[in-house]
């Protein structure tokens, strides 16, 4: 019986550790981590915060990567916007989710949208999936793949778009592992756990961001969050509702002029001049010495005629 490449691998290294793979020890030493998985280092951060303050952080830095968020405070307002957001950017109003009984519930019939279920094959504009979970440290979602949420829908469309729980925010990955590995349980795990944060996008090509790279070039988060308007009234760190998208990268090239003044936009001033450096002086101290060794030549003089 002819073995495969990585039957020959895996045997080269049994027998170069001189295992068997029965030995006790060994398989203990296995056991003990899959019960018992080691953390690793908490930030700060995350950890030390309340519930509300850590579902602020999270919208917080899913913006500062790129990626809008927009607040609902019911799950039966997350089809209208989804259908605000497809219209805000001019797409045609349908999207493609998985069979998750999260998105199913929703009442779709309340929007124009025409929905369809399953895997994508890289034709659909929009993906739509349900998060498994949050991380507030990051701004990172935590998608499961399988049948409710296939992958193909979180890499191939243009537009992925999200539907979070603000219940679901967790501090810290390893929060939100641990979460994943209670709710499957041993051997049942999901084939994938996608961490996302922002939109795809890579710079490796001389610096140059390009959106879309690797995958969607918008990431759209639906929170439902139905706390907000408490926390707002007892003045606890608020989530700002509706569409919030996040700016430019590197910042905006425009000065917007101050609360009650010209609306018009402006150029912003060019910065001061800044003093000259110490390398700056020496370079210039160095130009003259040259000036005052090597005289420049007088030009020949003219005769008038």
């Amino acid at each position: 019986m002819t073995m495969s490449a990585r039957d020959q691998v895996l045997g080269a290294v049994r027998r170069s550790l001189g295992a068997t793979g029965a030995e006790r020890p060994r398989l203990k030493a296995v056991e003990d981590r899959l019960a018992r998985p080691p953390l690793g280092v908490i930030p700060a951060r995350a950890a030390a915060r309340g519930p509300r303050e850590r579902i602020a952080l999270f919208v917080e830095m899913a913006l500062a990567s790129a990626a809008t968020v927009d607040v609902v405070r019911d799950e039966a307002d997350a089809p209208a916007a989804v259908a605000a957001y497809l219209r805000a950017h001019n797409l045609a109003p349908e999207v493609r989710r998985g069979g998750d009984p999260r998105l199913a519930r929703l009442p779709w019939a309340t929007t124009a949208l025409t929905l369809k279920e399953g895997r994508t094959y890289g034709d659909d504009p929009v993906g739509l999936s349900a998060a498994f979970g949050g991380v507030a440290e990051t701004g990172t979602l935590l998608l499961a793949s399988g049948p409710d949420n296939p992958t193909s829908l979180n890499f191939l469309p243009d537009n992925h778009v999200v539907v979070l729980d603000a219940a679901d925010v967790g501090a810290t990955y390893e929060e939100l592992w641990a979460r994943l590995r209670a709710r499957y349980g041993a051997g049942v795990m999901p084939r994938v756990a996608n961490w996302i944060t922002g939109p795809s996008r890579s710079a490796d090509i001389e610096q140059i961001l390009l959106m879309g790279a690797h995958g969607p070039r918008r990431l759209h988060i639906v929170l439902i969050d139905p706390e907000h308007a408490a926390a707002k009234a007892d003045g606890d760190a608020a989530v700002p509702a509706g569409s919030t998208p996040a700016g430019p990268v590197g910042g905006s090239t425009l000065a917007v002029a101050p609360s009650g003044g010209d609306d018009e936009e402006r150029a912003p001033e060019p910065p001061p001049p800044s003093a000259p450096s110490e390398k700056q002086e020496e370079d210039e101290k160095l130009d003259e010495e040259l000036d005052e060794s090597f005289p420049a030549s007088d030009p020949p003089s003219q005769t008038q005629p």
